[in-house]
């Protein structure tokens, strides 16, 4: 029960600092960085998403199905002029989610294959969305990154002739709720100030478990990886109106996915650890602000 606490205790801390790499760059950021939003001006927000993914591990022997995804966020959207620039939008959105995974959702594949491991999970966490974009008219077209810190519960439906080896990687995941972080870089074009579409590419790690010290190392090490890209990627939104935002996203995102390249093998990335259970998935979703 401490453990737990203490863990949340953390990722109360690390969303506070904009989540996973916003790193507060003077003393007025800094206060701004323990701020939640809203009480800086956000408007509430729902967004509902609908996608297709995968799910990997890089030791399984068989085959999983695709999934198709449904989630839904609540949240507060904070979408403003970035310092002096006329043209640049800065996006800050926290949010809390569930969502259903599951073959049956799958729109491509009308019946279920008899030779693939099909996974079902139940999802839920919370996350931050950060990002720079383009003022045009009365459009916003924002690139972003986010991190999400969630717990996801895995059931499967097994093949007759499944190894044991398959056998013992589901069995370290089914019967509770596992705890992850997932990553996810995308567009959101804003239509009009209320409405939004959203594109975005999800990739999340299931840790079959938790061991505390090995993963807040790692954890601190990946924050530090994508917050330092993310500083300096930040120094080019002030200096370059036209190339900033873009840059922001390409490098954040590039950093971000990097680490979760890492973490597909070893969990508490940098450091040798368990191989995790990931998904990955495409999603279009449509937001209404407040």
């Amino acid at each position: 029960m401490l453990k737990r606490s203490v863990i949340f205790f953390l990722l109360f801390i690390l969303l506070g600092l904009e989540a996973y790499g916003q790193l507060p760059q003077s003393g007025s950021d800094f206060e701004e960085a323990f701020g939640f939003p809203w009480v800086q001006g956000a408007r509430p927000y729902m967004e509902g998403s609908y996608g297709l993914g995968l799910p990997r591990h890089s030791k399984f022997e068989g085959d999983f199905s695709r999934l198709g995804t449904g989630e839904l966020r609540l949240g507060y959207s904070n979408i403003k002029l970035y310092k002096d620039k006329n043209t640049i939008l800065d996006l800050d959105e926290l949010y809390v989610f569930g969502g259903y995974y599951a073959q049956d959702l799958d729109v491509l594949e009308s019946e279920a294959p008899t030779d693939k491991t099909i996974l079902k999970m139940t999802r839920f966490g919370a996350g931050n969305r950060l990002g720079f974009g383009y003022k045009i008219w009365f459009l916003g077209v924002l690139p972003f990154n986010e991190v999400a810190f969630d717990f996801t519960r895995v059931d499967s439906e097994r093949l007759e002739n499944i190894s044991n080896n398959d056998t013992d990687i589901l069995d370290r995941y089914e019967g509770s709720y596992r705890f992850g972080i997932a990553t996810a870089g995308g567009v959101n074009f804003q239509l009009f100030k209320s409405i939004s579409a959203v594109v975005s590419y999800d990739a999340s790690v299931i840790y079959p478990r938790v061991v505390f010290f090995p993963w807040l190392g790692g954890l601190i090490v990946q924050t530090f990886i994508v917050g330092g890209i993310s500083r300096f990627a930040q120094d080019i939104v002030d200096r370059s109106p036209l190339l900033g935002p873009i840059m922001y996203a390409v490098l954040r995102n590039a950093a971000a996915y990097g680490v979760y390249l890492g973490m597909r093998q070893n969990q508490y990335w940098p450091f040798k650890s368990e191989t995790p259970l990931t998904h990955e998935s495409l999603k279009i979703g449509f937001s209404i602000t407040f």
